[in-house]
């Protein structure tokens, strides 16, 4: 052990996001979610070969689990259009295990995403209870360490379930989140309204069918008043959830979790934000129809709400990610990428040994408009904000082989900063941006046929 080196003296648990745990069948031992060949994704959202074993039965919502098991949190990228996907966990656990005295004090908690936030801080309650009782016995352990939970997106939500209402607050030191949706995200109930309103790409109809009945994509609902009705704004109901098509009793259970949560502050909790990112922060209902807009909705001077664009990290909305009474931190980053930047790897060390960070994070913030499915052959462009044509550089790799595919040159069309890209073949893709100074910002894209890019309102509700 390098004693010059400054390390951390507790028991860490390195949480991932929705989508982010491998899930195998637990009978027959086959990869459902966090397949290593890239191309499963394209077939999968295309063709809907592999999805339905994802989908939560009845029995799952009955509380009788155990078909699916989750086995380790992400090694590769995985791709779902709207959610975008997820990047691999494997720089973050490589940097806390390095902050870590010892590589055993650190625990990957894996869960299957699926289901129920509180299911799973159940079963968080009981693995860090082991952890905790293993490390303090260790030879590099200590009888006085205690948890530090370190969770990216949802498996926030798991954390401060666990901390907050099962009683794991008492052995937590801290809880470092990475995009946590703490209020939600306006985008989870675009995603269950995507399936109304005409034709729309094959594979986000395929994306609403399998999430409409899962029980995790409900606890990413927005809490907070996002919903503009004529001069006013107010919160999100499980009536309107079930006008967009989705269900009313799993989104009643998540707002009354999301209710629970609110009650408390932000205790121990030390979030990391991104920032600088369109995103969607509102949202408009019509016609069973939630309509994404990219600004919140303020309290006006006694008047109706002020509309400003707060951004975020392209999924949740800057102030959704930090809860009342935490301080948090930025950073401009997408939400696919932000696990696994530099940044987001400092700034865990430096809460696990209490290394003061310096600086803000970051110098330059760009942000990064992207579609989530494009056709392959096909141009399509990138918005680019925050910089300058002489200052960015953009790049595009195939996430299954790491290979350069383009590096479009930025330019000014029509008063914006955009650059044009063309993906050669059916594939997922990376696209980032350089700013010169923070992570480059990323995320990912799918390529799909020509002919998978649409299908009729009429199957999209099969």
């Amino acid at each position: 052990m390098d004693d010059a080196r400054s390390v951390g003296r507790d028991a860490v648990i390195v949480l991932p996001g929705i989508m982010g745990s491998e899930l195998v069948d637990a009978e027959t031992q086959r990869v459902l979610w966090g397949v290593a060949d890239i191309g499963w994704y394209v077939r999968a959202w295309t063709s809907g070969a592999g999805l339905d074993a994802l989908a939560v039965t009845e029995d799952e919502l009955a509380g009788r689990i155990g078909r699916v098991r989750a086995t380790r949190v992400l090694r590769v990228p995985a791709f779902a259009p709207m959610l975008r996907g997820v990047e691999p966990y494997t720089a973050l656990l490589t940097g806390v295990r390095r902050a870590a005295a010892h590589p055993d004090a650190v625990l990957e908690f894996a869960y299957d995403w699926r289901l129920p936030v509180p299911v799973n801080a159940a079963v968080l309650a009981d693995a860090a209870e082991r952890h905790l009782r293993r490390w303090r016995a260790h030879r590099e352990g200590s009888r006085s360490a205690r948890l530090v939970l370190v969770a990216h997106s949802m498996g926030g939500l798991v954390a401060r379930w666990f901390t907050e209402q099962l009683h794991g607050d008492g052995e937590t030191r801290y809880t470092v989140t990475l995009g946590t949706p703490f209020y939600g995200s306006a985008k989870a109930a675009v995603i269950l309204s995507t399936g109304r309103g005409g034709p729309l790409p094959l594979p986000r109809a395929r994306l609403r069918r399998l999430v409409a009945g899962m029980p995790g994509l409900y606890a990413l609902l927005p809490a907070y008043r996002c919903v503009e009705e004529g001069p006013a704004a107010r919160p999100l109901t499980a009536d309107d959830v079930a006008r967009l098509g989705g269900d009313a009793d799993l989104a009643k259970a998540a707002m009354a979790m999301q209710a629970v949560l609110r009650a408390d502050g932000g205790r121990g909790l030390r979030p990391l934000v991104g920032v600088e990112q369109p995103t969607v922060q509102s949202i408009v209902l019509a016609d069973g129809v939630a309509e994404g807009r990219e600004y919140t909705l303020l309290p006006g001077d006694d008047g109706p709400p002020r509309r400003v664009d707060r951004g975020g990290d392209g999924t949740v909305y800057r102030d959704a990610a930090a809860p009342v009474g935490a301080e948090p931190v930025y950073l401009p980053q997408t939400h696919t990428a932000i696990a696994k930047t530099r940044e987001a790897v400092a700034h865990v060390r430096s809460v696990l040994t209490e290394n003061p960070l310096g600086p803000p994070l970051g110098e330059t913030a760009i942000g990064l408009t992207l579609p989530d499915v494009v056709t392959a052959g096909a141009p399509f462009e990138i918005g680019i904000t925050g910089t300058d044509p002489a200052v960015v550089t953009c790049r595009v790799l195939d996430v299954g082989s790491e290979r350069q595919v383009d590096r479009p040159a930025a330019g000014r069309r029509d008063g914006r900063l955009s650059a044009t890209v063309t993906l050669p073949e059916p594939g997922v893709y990376r696209v980032e941006l350089d700013g010169g100074g923070a992570s480059p910002v990323s995320d990912l894209v799918m390529a799909v046929p020509a002919d998978d890019r649409d299908e009729p309102a009429s199957r999209a509700h099969r």
